[in-house]
């Protein structure tokens, strides 16, 4: 059936003629996404009208916490004065940051022939290796630095002796033009903080920000398009709160991290605002003829990420792929809320099956489901994960020029200045770490049947499975009473 006439007779249907604006969220008068006022070719679509109804509500929670936390600034400064610089980096734990933490999300098989040649000889020693992989993190060639700070686009090639168990075999920096290898020492101590600088950057403004903003038009689009007793809004809706304020002040408030001004007390980063939104158009349109950065595309199952850390998340798609299977499995094949919701939302997010497509095999169940896990246990656990690093090992700035092969170290308490630190900690406190204020564990349906009702029991009951099999198998990497509802953070 053609789209046109599909669209006719879905337009005729009696249940659609009787829904009345106020069978709406907002009377059909909610909030829809729009090109990116800044950038509207290169970043996803943004939501830029928000009702006030929620702006009261996120000010209330979430907004108030940020005011009252910038109280904390003396004592961050006061830290970074009295612990100042960075601190030793063993190789076995710069290799556990991609074994174990969401740094391995840049694990990638996919080695091209541009890496082949930046690590030249090397590459024809180790080429024979069992299992090769590699950390690409020449995304951060955008950044251009503030005087007397540096970064540098970095690549680690990596070795899998045993599943998820990697030795690093070098690490070729971009500014220096150069491999270095363990036996370099010094050179080889600041080029590992290259690297988890680059990957900290590169974590929190290029790979971390897909989680987020795409899929504001599927938040928007289901407060508006949906009526308040379908079923698919019942469902959804518990996962909506929060995050449509949240974006637009990242976005667009004049006090954003993404500003950067020197004057900000949380402006950790070591360049201004046009740069930092750089790497946001390389997270979301990715790098052309780089394999390790594709452009976005919703995707109906995880990522496949060379980690626990990825097969944790993996239990928890699963669990939520059986769940979304059990309400939605009742839904007529072509429901036209669901026909026109799907539509909507493929307009404005690459790769979301339209009202057509929706229908096939199991991609409803997929696509909700991978909203439902993006927006609480995908990005919860980033947040968590990260906001727990050692930030005096994992720097955002550093005060040494990239290394050249026979290079001594600094002294480390030189390498970063106080107000770096004092910078970075009042960024996480603020940003970077988990601050939940509705958790995914306490989410309430609003289903009237009690077979749906006792479906999401068994849900529940299901994480809470997940939560104490990951955690006696040492791979918990966020509790299941610190997992979010919702982007709120």
């Amino acid at each position: 059936m053609g789209i046109l006439k599909k669209a006719k007779s879905l337009l005729s249907a009696d249940i659609y003629n009787d829904t009345k604006a106020s069978d709406y969220m907002y009377g059909r008068k909610g909030p829809w996404p729009q090109p990116c006022p800044v950038h509207p070719f290169g970043e996803s679509p943004a939501v830029i009208h928000v009702p006030w109804s929620e702006w009261a509500d996120w000010w209330l929670h979430i907004g108030s916490r940020y005011l009252l936390s910038l109280g904390y600034t003396p004592v961050a400064f006061l830290k970074g004065l009295l612990r100042p610089g960075l601190e030793k980096v063993s190789d076995q734990e710069f290799t556990e940051f991609f074994e174990r933490s969401m740094m391995s999300k840049f694990i990638t098989s996919k080695i091209d022939e541009e890496d082949k040649i930046n690590f030249g000889s090397y590459w024809e020693q180790w080429k024979d290796k069992s299992k090769l992989y590699i950390v690409d993190l020449s995304c951060i060639s955008v950044v251009k630095t503030f005087e007397g700070i540096y970064a540098s686009a970095t690549k680690v090639l990596l070795n899998e002796v045993s599943p998820y168990k990697y030795e690093v075999l070098g690490i070729y920096v971009k500014e220096s033009q150069e491999v270095f290898i363990p036996s370099d020492q010094g050179a080889w101590e600041l080029a590992k903080y290259y690297v988890l600088q680059g990957a900290a950057i590169a974590a929190t403004l290029v790979i971390h920000p897909v989680l987020h903003f795409p899929f504001d038009s599927i938040n928007a689009i289901t407060k508006t398009a949906l009526p308040k007793e379908h079923i698919l809004f019942k469902l959804i809706y518990p996962h909506l709160r929060f995050t449509l304020p949240l974006e637009n002040a990242v976005l667009n408030f004049k006090s954003s991290l993404l500003m950067s001004k020197a004057w900000m007390s949380y402006a950790p980063y070591p360049w201004g605002s046009e740069g930092l939104r750089d790497l946001l158009v390389e997270g979301y349109r990715g790098i052309r003829g780089n394999d390790s950065y594709p452009a976005f595309q919703y995707p109906l199952t995880p990522h496949k990420v060379h980690s626990h850390y990825g097969d944790w998340q993996d239990r928890y798609y699963k669990a939520f792929y059986l769940f979304v299977s059990d309400i939605l499995k009742d839904v007529e094949k072509g429901d036209i809320f669901i026909w026109r919701w799907a539509n909507y939302i493929s307009a404005h997010v690459p790769g979301f099956p339209n009202g057509d497509e929706i229908f096939k095999e199991d991609r409803l169940i997929k696509a909700v489901a991978m909203y439902l896990w993006n927006v609480s246990v995908a990005h919860s656990v980033d947040h968590y994960n990260y906001g727990n690093m050692d930030i005096r090992k994992v720097p955002l700035r550093i005060r040494q020029a990239p290394p050249h092969k026979g290079v001594d170290l600094m002294d480390r308490k030189k390498l970063t200045k106080f107000w770096d630190y004092g910078k970075y900690e009042m960024a996480r406190i603020l940003f970077f770490r988990a601050n939940e204020v509705t958790c995914l564990i306490d989410c309430q349906y609003d289903f009237q049947e009690e077979h749906l009702q006792s479906r999401v029991a068994q849900f529940k009951s299901h994480l809470h499975q997940i939560d104490i099999e990951t955690k006696e198998e040492g791979i918990q990497f966020i509790p299941l009473s610190k997992i979010a509802a919702s982007i709120q953070y």
